[in-house]
Formats: C-alpha cells, structure tokens, sequence
C-alpha cells in the first residue's frame, strides 16, 4: 500500500512538472490585407499551388509562435491578399499530417480551379493541427499533376521550416522545372530560421530559375503581403494598342497601329483643330477656327477670308474683300480702319508701284470729303527675312503712301505713319495666299 501510495505521488508530480515545462505559443497577430491594384496590367502567372506543410516539426515554436500557426497564418493572408478579379488557377495542397486528417502523405485540400478566396479560405480551415512525416518531394510530384494540361506560367508556391526533407525535394523539383521548364518558378516560404532548411529552400527557388526565397517573418503585414503577391502575379501595364501610352492613362483605346498619338494617347492634333497631324496640311491653326477635312480654315466663299473672320459670307466669285471678307468700300463712314492690299511696292523696297495710284488717289478723295477724319496709315509685312528688316521696311511704306496723300493736298497734321512688320498678321504665313494677305496697307481712324 506504501509503494503504491509512493507510485501515485510520483505520477502526479511528474504529470505536473511536465505541465510546468510545456510551451506556451502565442496567437500569431491579426493581418490587414493591403489591396493589389492589378487592373490595367499584364498577368505574369495563370495558375499556382500552395503547398503547406502541416508534419510534425511544425509544432515546434519559432520565437513566441507555433511553427503551424505562422504558416497557416501566411497562406490565409496569401489568399486574402490575391485580387478577386485575377483570372488564374489555383490548388491548396498539404503534406504530412496529423493521423486524425488524413493518412495521406498529400493531399489537395482544395483542387485546381478558379481562384476563389472563399473556397481556399474554407480548404485551409479543415487543418487544425500538425504531425507525420515531411513527404514534401511527394507534393511537389503531386503538384506536377495539378498543373497538367494548364495553359500559361505557373508558379509553386511552398510553404514549409524546411526540417527533416532530405534530398528528395531537390530531385522532384528538378523533374517538375524539367517538364513545365520556363512556364514554371518556385517560390519558398520558409518558416523559422533552420539553416539546412533555409538552403534547401533556396536551393528549390535555384531550381525554379525565376522564383525567390522569402521567410514568413518578412511578408506578414498588409504591405509586405501585397508587394510579394505583386511581385508574382502582376507584370506590366497593359498597352493593348500598341501605341506607347498604357492603357490606365490611354483616353483613346483601340488606335490604329502606326498612328502617331499624344500624352493621353489619342491621336496627335497639335493646333487642336480636329484634324490629325498626320493629315494636317495646314498646321498651326489658330484656335477657334473652323477648318475643313484636311486641317485649312475653311473659306465657302473662296475669297481668301476663313468663315470665322469672314463678315461678309456669300461674296461673289472674283470680288475683292478686305481682311473682314467684305467688298472695299474706301472708307466707308461706319468703319474705324481700312485695308487696301492693291496698295503695292517695289519688291524689298518702298517705292509705290503705279498701280498704286488709283486706290489711293480714291483714299485723297476720300479724305477730302470727310475733313474731320484723321487716320494712321499702317504698314504691314509677312515673315519673310529678319524681323528688324521687316519693321524698317514697313515703316518706310507706310510714309510713302503719307507722303502721296499729303501730295494730294492732304494735310499732313490728319495722317500718320506706323510699321508693325510681321507682328500683327491677318492670314496664315506658310502660305503663299496668306503672306500676300499679310503685305498690305491699313488706315486706322483716329478717335
């Protein structure tokens, strides 16, 4: 009865020492997922499998946490963390287990279809606890199955401390890469800090060719989360056509190839008149004015003055117009300036040429008639040659026709001259007809 009592207290003891020793893990921290903006770029990765590893070195702690619950913990914010909206493929695959889940070395807890964080979500929630051995050379193989028959890249994605692997998964990996070959890269979570374990899994990620090594320590925020599921699944911004603006900044899709297009890729009008620059045979516009098919101010009159200056629309065939399109009238009482462009010299110089005479012999008249009005008489040049020349040139026009009125009998007290060169012009100079316009005479009334 004494040994027996003597047994009892023993056990007991033991039973608490034991409870004294056990390790205490504490619940791994709440996550936060951070969105992945995916829209408008390429997808890098069509399908993937995340392989968990649930044997039994991942009971163990690493620092204050269970080796399960990280990785749990890392797969659950994996799939929070991957958009909705990506149109990929995906498979949750476990080895090793707990004699109470499955026998099974592996097992795709959720199989390969649409990507859906619900359903993967639900699949992870069926592993409660660890145990077994570490087949993860198994679960690479079945992995090879998972994919089979996928079109696209695909990436595996491996969750697991890396203890007790052997050199089995290196071999298996080495098959898959070699049947998937660039369409595949392997990308290793290690859990913990196991040195063999942290070579071995950089060793698979070597094997990928295109896939990294990353420790769960370092993606378990919001942030790290959403970089590392980027880095995998998102590729460049879309540009679907082809003309060098992406398609988040391209306000007009779908352009023809080789069209020459801007900033927001739409096609390249630099005045802004309607008409590409392509087709523009009158560029520079300037704003406001309406212009035909091929970029040209449109003038329906054909009497050189665009419709938006053109006061007098309708003008018959063959009518002189002033800059305002209206026939001339010398001027005409209603009127604060004039314009003559039968008003003519010498080429470079400032001598009237005869046909001037007529005109302004009427402008004398004119003037004589209506003894209250004063004018300044305008000189105006295109932009041919340097700008210093051209205001010489029309300031000295200008006093050639002062000095011809003023022969006339008119005072030289009511008139004025004035070059302004090339600085004020009424037509477009890259245009033979328009620097015509522009080399002319106008009076402006004194007020």
């Amino acid at each position: 009865m004494k040994h027996q009592s003597v047994r009892l207290i023993v056990g007991v003891m033991l039973v608490m020492f034991a409870g004294a020793c056990a390790t205490s893990f504490e619940p791994v921290p709440a996550f936060s997922p951070v969105d992945v903006n995916a829209d408008g770029y390429a997808l890098k990765v069509q399908n993937t499998v995340v392989v968990l590893d649930t044997s039994s070195s991942m009971a163990e702690g690493s620092g204050q946490y269970k080796k399960f619950d990280i990785a749990t913990a890392t797969v659950r914010n994996l799939i929070q963390t991957i958009p909705e909206n990506l149109e990929i493929n995906s498979a949750l695959r476990t080895f090793g287990h707990h004699e109470k889940f499955s026998p099974e070395d592996t097992v795709a807890i959720r199989k390969m279809g649409d990507f859906d964080s619900a359903s993967m979500t639900s699949a992870l929630s069926t592993v409660t606890q660890s145990g077994g051995p570490s087949p993860l050379c198994t679960a690479i193989r079945a992995a090879a199955d998972d994919l089979n028959g996928l079109d696209g890249k695909s990436a595996l994605i491996i969750v697991t401390d890396g203890k007790d692997l052997g050199q089995a998964p290196s071999i298996a990996a080495t098959a898959l890469k070699d049947k998937y070959k660039d369409s595949l890269c392997i990308y290793p979570i290690l859990v913990g800090n196991d040195p063999e374990g942290k070579a071995q899994m950089e060793k698979l990620a070597q094997i990928g060719g295109c896939g990294v090594m990353v420790n769960a320590d370092d993606i378990n925020s919001g942030q790290q989360m959403a970089e590392y599921v980027s880095n995998i699944f998102v590729g460049d911004a879309l540009d679907s056509d082809g003309d060098g603006v992406i398609d988040a900044m391209d306000k007009c899709p779908g352009t023809p190839a080789g069209t020459e297009v801007d900033a927001t890729g739409c096609v390249k009008d630099s005045d802004g008149d309607g008409v590409a620059d392509a087709m523009d045979k009158c560029p520079g516009t300037p704003a406001g004015i309406t212009v035909d098919d091929y970029g040209c101010a449109l003038d329906s009159d054909g009497d050189g003055v665009s419709d938006a200056l053109d006061k007098c629309p309708g003008t018959a065939a063959g009518k002189k117009v002033d800059a305002s399109g209206c026939p001339y009238t010398v001027l005409k009482s209603d009127a604060i300036s004039w314009t003559f462009d039968e008003i003519s010299f010498e080429v470079g110089k400032a001598d009237l040429s005869p046909k001037s005479y007529p005109v302004l012999d009427k402008i004398a008249g004119a003037l004589e008639a209506r003894p209250e009005l004063m004018v300044v008489v305008e000189g105006h040049t295109d932009n041919t040659g340097s700008r210093r020349g051209n205001m010489n040139l029309s300031q000295r026009r200008a006093q050639a026709v002062v000095d011809y009125l003023v022969g006339k009998g008119i005072s030289s007290s009511r008139l004025s001259a004035k070059g302004y060169g090339p600085d004020r012009p009424i037509a477009d100079n890259g245009t033979k007809l328009g620097r015509s316009k522009n080399r002319r005479v106008q009076f402006t009334k004194v007020e």
